[in-house]
């Protein structure tokens, strides 16, 4: 019945989708209105601090569904709009990638015209050959088709072949952690309309096609990973997912001034600023700040907290380094680098990473109506991507043209397939 509900909803329900993304600490709610199949207006952000969650696995599923509650009912009470399905996204500490290929004929004898088809029957079994019994595909990136061995294509619709490979990368959660994400959902009072691959959203609203097509690196620097995906030729060429984010450097700052974790992160938020790399060795500086202790206040350099960040920041740069390098792409990504999340907002970060790699770097782009556009887009482009999944959107962004163009190209498919 739900299923049925959902199906008729993409037609006639109104056109509000409301993203939910689980950090580690905060989670946070986006809610976005259909403007036109190309315009999604943002209406509200929400967000409620992270409980019940423990390494990417519930540990107290009345906490974790009271703080989902909180995070959605929050736009909703700034809207006055009532909300009834989610569109949730999962992490990097949620997910595992694996490439997958398939190799299918498509016929015995000759050549025939490659389908739509074609190219989904391909995927299907490159999903069904990559995943494990107690795994679930949550979304699958095309990395390039092959048409008979020698013809790489980005879209070989159209082309003649006798066989069609295909390689992915396979996005993947165990299905006990789905489980139990869904059912706290759905006791905050809510349905899981579907499961998204967070990266992916946030990709998806801040890059756009010639970004894409020119080769471009994606930072999404989270609290315990950063997520490295690189585009080029419109696909995602590779990925690389590194296990030290912005928690790690908030940590060291702790661990050095012997300060509790919360303060570390506001002091990080407020003092911390990234060497900008050009000597071997960070300047002396007299410049202090007092913080406060149980026994008073304090006064600690500020190249104190310069230095505690420093590792984190070295490891970053040398796995987008390294992830550059083993794209085969080096030197070929001329829309640069684009970074969003909590860690891009950290003082000389982006200068740092242009420093070191030699490439322009851009913080994610603005979302009109939002001030952290970089904290909130993965909820936001959760949203967006929950739209462009339906078959309304498929209805919407179909012109007249469009409509017949595509029964002229439908009815040459099945001509090609059965005669």
């Amino acid at each position: 019945m739900n299923v049925i509900q959902r199906f008729v909803g993409q037609f006639f329900g109104d056109q509000f989708y409301c993203g939910l993304d689980i950090g580690t600490h905060k989670v946070k709610a986006s809610l976005s209105r259909v403007v036109d199949a190309h315009t999604l207006e943002l209406l509200a952000v929400s967000e409620a601090e992270t409980r019940g969650l423990a390494v990417a696995s519930i540990n107290d599923i009345g906490e974790f569904s009271s703080c989902v509650s909180a995070a959605v009912n929050g736009v909703i009470r700034k809207t006055k709009i009532k909300v009834r399905n989610i569109h949730l996204g999962l992490g990097g500490e949620f997910i595992e990638t694996r490439p997958s290929r398939a190799l299918i004929p498509l016929v015995e004898r000759g050549n025939k015209v490659v389908t739509h088809r074609d190219l989904e029957n391909a995927r299907h079994q490159a999903r069904m050959l990559g995943v494990r019994l107690d795994e679930e595909v949550v979304c699958d990136m095309v990395q390039q088709f092959k048409v008979d061995d020698v013809n790489i294509a980005l879209n070989p619709v159209g082309l003649y072949g006798r066989k069609l490979e295909v390689e992915t990368l396979l996005v993947l959660a165990n299905i006990t952690r789905l489980r139990n994400l869904t059912k706290a959902v759905q006791q905050a009072g809510f349905e899981v309309n579907d499961i998204l691959f967070n990266a992916s959203a946030a990709s998806e609203l801040m890059l756009d096609k010639r970004q894409r097509h020119d080769g471009c690196v994606f930072v999404d620097l989270g609290a315990r990973m950063t997520l490295i995906l690189i585009f080029k030729e419109g696909l995602l060429k590779h990925f690389r997912k590194v296990p030290v984010g912005a928690e790690a450097m908030t940590q060291q700052i702790a661990t050095q001034i012997n300060i509790p974790f919360a303060l570390a992160e506001d002091i990080k938020k407020s003092y911390g600023r990234v060497h900008d790399g050009r000597s071997g060795s960070m300047p002396a500086s007299a410049e202090e700040i007092l913080i406060k202790k149980e026994q008073g206040f304090s006064p600690v350099k500020r190249d104190l907290i310069t230095a505690a960040i420093e590792p984190g920041v070295c490891t970053i740069i040398e796995n987008i380094r390294e992830a550059v390098k083993a794209s085969s792409f080096e030197g070929q990504l001329k829309a640069g680098i684009v970074v969003v999340g909590g860690g891009a907002l950290l003082a000389g970060f982006m200068e740092r990473i242009e420093q070191d790699m030699h490439m322009p770097v851009v913080i994610g782009r603005n979302i009109p109506g939002l001030n952290s556009a970089v904290i909130y887009c993965v909820s936001t482009g959760l949203a967006e991507m929950g739209y462009k999944n339906t078959v309304r959107y498929k209805l919407d962004a179909q012109k007249p043209k469009d409509w017949w163009d595509g029964l002229k190209a439908k009815a040459e498919e099945l001509s090609n397939e059965y005669f």
